[in-house]
């Protein structure tokens, strides 16, 4: 996409939507992490520029899934020689990514500025807790600090103490904002010629993944209450499940699925607002309902009326799920720091340009030479930095 002569990227990307698209990633943490893996995931060519401790979360298993099928370089950008890398990456790159404080790229060198006088067609992409500007800029923040303020912890405890999510919902949302924004920047720069920079935080993402619920107009409260049929109910085995009757059609069949036909022209419970208002009477006679049966007669019953309902399982149960396994959701490596590594595939799917596989997360600077030797550095020269602590990492290709 660049139109410029430059190294060829593996064969194994020879048919991803991004093949060509070079990403310097600067990124740590999910949320700048987990969107340079998306790009990955597409065919982008994605070099991790890590410190020479590498990622503060290497040492946590959810790093393998936010930086699979990337390239690692481990570089002191607090050197000047080590800038001078990311700056000679930067001429051959599309996008550069960071999600560091506010100024601290800067300070490092590799700020919006420094890396588009290298290259004015770059795309630079911030990922903040709070913005580059504003009241709250200089403040440390994370995911649970976005829910807590963001309101999802609220309204997770349904008017009683505020519940943690511990999915971390606002860094997933977050780095999909600055993947979507990437994409749009690169669209923009094949008509104007011009790279950008894109900017996106934790506190806009909390607020965005929440666009049904953030409305508030005169006369109105919105208070959020336990739904009768849209809930969890716990079976006569003890098991439980979630039952998802959403409109005034489902509610029908589910009256005729448990023997209540006589429910369904019942004023109380005519629409799903008059079912919250009446939830103190119908809630006690489903509880009674499920807890007659086990959960697998109870979801048998209910799929044979096409009623929405899953039972609960842990997340390793749905890794082995046939859905999942039929739609490729699962990969599998042989990685060389945790021997077989399961995760997750990729979740987009292209008639005419798929990515093959990305590959395994890499060990911490497992592609320093190789990289190095892409933009221009000799053996000898590879060899000064690591003996003067600039770089570290071998010229191993990928793991796996």
């Amino acid at each position: 996409m660049t139109g410029r002569p430059r190294q060829t990227t593996s064969p194994r990307r020879a048919r991803g939507p991004l093949t060509g698209v070079r990403v310097i990633d600067l990124t740590s943490y999910i949320a700048g992490s987990y969107a340079a893996m998306m790009l990955a995931d597409l065919g982008a060519d994605v070099i991790k520029v890590e410190a020479l401790e590498g990622d503060a979360f290497r040492e946590l298993p959810g790093f393998f899934g936010w930086n699979r099928g990337k390239r690692s370089i481990a570089v002191n950008l607090k050197d000047p020689d080590g800038r001078t890398i990311v700056h000679r990456l930067a001429r051959t790159a599309d996008v550069a990514m960071e999600n560091m404080r506010p100024g601290v790229a800067e300070r490092l060198g590799v700020g919006y500025t420094d890396l588009r006088r290298r290259n004015p067609r770059i795309i630079y992409s911030s990922v903040t807790a709070f913005g580059s500007d504003g009241p709250y800029r200089d403040r440390p923040g994370f995911d649970p600090l976005a829910q807590a303020m963001g309101g999802v912890m609220t309204l997770q405890g349904f008017g009683g103490p505020p519940q943690y999510i511990r999915i971390a919902t606002t860094d997933y949302y977050t780095a999909a904002l600055s993947c979507q924004a990437i994409l749009a920047a690169l669209f923009a720069r094949e008509r104007t010629g011009r790279g950008q920079r894109v900017e996106t935080s934790l506190l806009q993402g909390v607020l965005a993944l929440q666009s049904g619920n953030a409305i508030d107009y005169a006369g109105k409260q919105h208070v959020f209450r336990d739904n009768p049929t849209y809930r969890l109910y716990r079976a006569g085995d003890g098991e439980w499940f979630f039952l998802a009757c959403g409109n005034q059609s489902f509610w029908g069949k589910l009256c005729r699925a448990i023997g209540r036909t006589d429910l369904i022209d019942d004023p109380r419970f005519g629409s799903w607002l008059l079912r919250l208002d009446n939830r103190e009477a119908l809630m006690p006679l489903l509880e009674a309902t499920f807890a007659s049966k086990p959960r697998a007669e109870w979801l048998k019953i209910l799929a044979d009326h096409d009623i929405p309902a899953a039972g609960t399982q842990t997340l390793l149960e749905f890794m082995d799920d046939p859905a999942v396994q039929h739609l490729g959701m699962i990969v599998s490596y042989d990685h060389p720091e945790v021997g077989r590594l399961r995760m997750m595939g990729q979740p987009l799917r292209f008639s005419d340009s798929q990515a093959p596989d990305a590959g395994p997360p890499p060990v911490l600077g497992q592609h320093t030479d190789q990289v190095l030797r892409e933009i221009g550095f000799r053996d000898r020269a590879i060899a000064e930095l690591r003996r003067r602590g600039i770089v570290r990492g071998g010229t191993a290709g990928r793991a796996g």
